[in-house]
């Protein structure tokens, strides 16, 4: 008899080890399968960072973007050179901008303004061709904004309209930048905007142009054909030389010619244009630069308020108060 309840005793408590064994492993596994739900569904989601500080949310700004190359502009400044000692200068604006020019002949040291407002009522002059010392023919505005040719022949004491000369003579007028006036009279200018002109020395039949684009043309037909086109980054004028057209252009421009300056230049490139073949159809342009002026003025403040001209090999720039020259295409300024 004693047997028999030690015997049912041992099965009781097997019984309930077996279920408490049971039970655990029940138990384990559901811990697991929580855990395993819980990770996957964290994984999914981005993880939190605890801060004893609130932490602000940060709106992502877009990333700098490169300013806008400069682009050339209709001058307020105008040069013209007779000589490596002489030239004539003059500011110029709106329409009714006096017309004041200024004659140089010690090198650009001093310069004489005159009248010319008041002498023949023109105004906002609009370009130089400057002759001598002496005489200097001006294009600029009539009291209707119209083109007007005046000149002096006495260094600007006096001075007098002459508008049988406007017949023949290169210019733009400035309501209309679509188109340019040549020997044969008006025609249109290869792009929708011409803001320099340069009359060739050599040929009356030649000048080139630059656009707002900062793309060049020339012509040697009177404007009834022109040049492809010539694009000089950073150009901000453009005048004609003995032997083809100068561009000023800010910083380095890529220019086409392989003698194009290995060196960055810090400030203004004197850029020579010449037109390779003029019988070809369409003639075709190339660009070395050849000398360069270093100033640590920004090429928005270099824009319009520069000016260059060339006589006797000495290219003349007129830059903020300065009057510079130079002797070898800009290598060097006196």
């Amino acid at each position: 008899m004693t047997q028999q309840p030690r015997r049912r005793r041992i099965i009781a408590f097997s019984a309930i080890a077996l279920f408490l064994l049971i039970d655990a492993v029940l138990i384990t596994s559901a811990l697991t399968s929580t855990s395993v739900d819980a990770a996957v569904d964290a994984s999914s989601k981005p993880a939190a960072t605890a801060s004893a500080f609130p932490v602000p949310s940060i709106t992502p700004t877009a990333s700098p973007t490169a300013a806008p190359a400069v682009m050339p502009v209709p001058a307020t400044r105008l040069l013209s050179a007779v000589s490596a000692t002489a030239a004539w200068r003059a500011s110029t604006g709106p329409c009714a901008t006096p017309a004041a020019p200024e004659l140089s002949t010690d090198s650009g040291t001093s310069w004489n303004a005159t009248d010319a407002t008041g002498r023949s009522g023109v105004t906002a002059l609009q370009s130089i061709a400057a002759q001598s010392e002496s005489v200097a023919e001006f294009i600029g505005l009539d009291e209707d904004c119209a083109p007007q040719f005046i000149k002096t022949f006495v260094a600007g004491d006096n001075y007098a309209s002459y508008p049988d000369e406007l017949v023949d003579t290169w210019y733009v007028d400035p309501a209309d930048r679509a188109a340019v006036h040549g020997p044969d009279g008006l025609a249109a200018a290869p792009c929708d905007a011409v803001v320099a002109l340069a009359a060739s020395t050599a040929d009356a039949d030649s000048a080139a142009v630059l656009c707002a684009d900062a793309r060049i043309f020339a012509t040697t037909e009177a404007a009834a054909s022109w040049s492809a086109p010539l694009t000089v980054p950073g150009v901000l004028t453009l005048t004609a030389s003995d032997l083809g057209y100068i561009a000023v252009a800010a910083g380095h421009p890529a220019a086409s010619s392989a003698e194009t300056a290995s060196v960055a230049c810090l400030g203004l490139s004197v850029v020579d244009v010449s037109v390779i073949d003029p019988a070809a159809e369409p003639a075709a342009l190339s660009a070395s630069t050849t000398g360069c002026y270093a100033t640590d003025e920004t090429p928005a403040e270099l824009a319009a308020n520069i000016a260059v001209a060339s006589a006797e090999n000495t290219l003349w720039l007129w830059i903020g108060d300065l009057t510079l020259r130079s002797t070898d295409a800009g290598q060097s300024w006196l």
